[in-house]
């Protein structure tokens, strides 16, 4: 497995918790660090997508909500919705990363944690909101 992909599902395993009310944002993180026995550059990165995603998750959570057809974002599963939101935030603020990479790697760990359904259903999502930011981009 490569190093963005332990990064991603450690920032998965992050704002999981987070969501499940299991612990603030601050401990969460002082914790992960001193439990964490990954390299600097994993860390670092799942550092990045996690507090990227919290300080952007009203806006991202919007975003994702308008790209539900026949689904309330309340209904979402926590996986998923935790692995749309990091993703969500590559595809918004992330430039550096491609985003065929961001979609495929939250199509991959979907199968992983969530089931081989939802890496369907994740990719049916980031790629409308792909399309959007196309579109966007255009104007």
């Amino acid at each position: 497995m490569g190093e963005r992909r332990k990064s991603r599902e450690i920032a998965l395993q992050m704002l999981f918790s987070v969501d499940l009310g299991r612990m603030d944002c601050k401990t969460l993180r002082k914790d992960f660090l001193e439990e964490l026995k990954e390299k600097p550059e994993i860390k670092v990165f799942a550092f990045e997508l996690f507090e990227g995603t919290t300080a952007n998750l009203e806006k991202i959570d919007k975003v994702i909500n308008t790209r539900l057809k026949n689904w309330e974002f309340e209904r979402l599963a926590n996986v998923d919705k935790n692995i749309l939101r990091f993703a969500t935030y590559e595809l918004l603020f992330r430039a550096d990363i491609p985003v065929p990479v961001t979609i495929n790697e939250a199509i991959e760990i979907a199968k992983s944690f969530s089931g081989k359904e939802a890496g369907k259903f994740i990719n049916g999502i980031l790629d409308n909101i792909k399309k959007d930011i196309k579109i966007k981009k255009k104007e």
